[in-house]
């Protein structure tokens, strides 16, 4: 429960950025990302008595990475495409901890923290973008130091 509280409250300041300097690509991911939480714990609250967690939740992975792949296809900014590809990352170990048993606590957690990139991408990208779009509107902003 507080793994959850804490990525809820992570997602929230990474998507404050992406909201406000992210363009459309930052709203349709800020909003995917809020629609596949409210999903995720939807369907491990009532689905929990008929199948477990992981089967429920990587349907909605699977429709994330389908959104997140048409975003980083459709726009001409880096940061959703690595958003999409560390959640391929996410469900590629997410499937290699289905095909080895043995082992289901590392890659269930190697499975997990592959969001913590992602919400760094949705932050730091937009800000990025509009730092460089900054620096082409007054040339030579980037090479000015100040003198104190």
């Amino acid at each position: 429960m507080l793994l959850n509280l804490v990525f809820g409250i992570l997602m929230l300041f990474a998507c404050v950025p992406a909201l406000l300097w992210g363009g459309w690509e930052g709203r349709r991911i800020c909003l995917m990302f809020v629609l596949a939480g409210l999903a995720t714990y939807i369907g491990a609250t009532t689905l929990k008595p008929y199948t477990s967690l992981p089967d429920a939740s990587i349907v909605v992975d699977m429709v994330l990475l389908a959104g997140l792949a048409h975003v980083a296809a459709r726009t001409d900014r880096y940061w959703p495409l690595w958003i999409c590809a560390f959640h391929m990352l996410s469900i590629l170990s997410f499937l290699a901890w289905q095909f080895a048993p043995g082992s289901g606590k590392l890659f269930k957690a190697i499975s997990g923290i592959w969001s913590i990139p992602e919400l760094i991408a949705l932050c730091v990208g937009p800000i990025l973008d509009l730092r460089h779009a900054l620096s082409r509107e007054r040339p030579g902003a980037e090479h000015r130091h100040f003198d104190r």
